[in-house]
């Protein structure tokens, strides 16, 4: 199972995710869109996403940063990585 099709086939309505937590949910395909270009083993990305400390972005990890409302910050950490422009 890929990311694209796992995220693709997530219903936010059948999840009981409210209009509210909509933006995160975006955020949250869109990063795991951007994770999976670079690692495509689901569980990796999920841990990453949940459970790493990213030190250029503070110490937090993706989904502290999502949920704080900068997940741009994570994607374009991301769009560097995919660039070359970091490990």
């Amino acid at each position: 199972m890929t990311m694209r099709s796992g995220v693709e086939s997530w219903s936010p309505q059948r999840a009981g995710v409210s209009s509210l937590n909509r933006p995160i949910h975006v955020a949250f395909v869109h990063i795991s869109r951007l994770a999976m270009a670079i690692d495509s083993d689901l569980s990796r990305v999920e841990e990453w996403y949940e459970s790493v400390h990213i030190l250029e972005l503070g110490g937090m990890t993706a989904q502290e940063l999502v949920m704080q409302g900068s997940a741009d910050l994570v994607i374009g950490f991301l769009r560097s990585i995919r660039c070359g422009e970091r490990d």
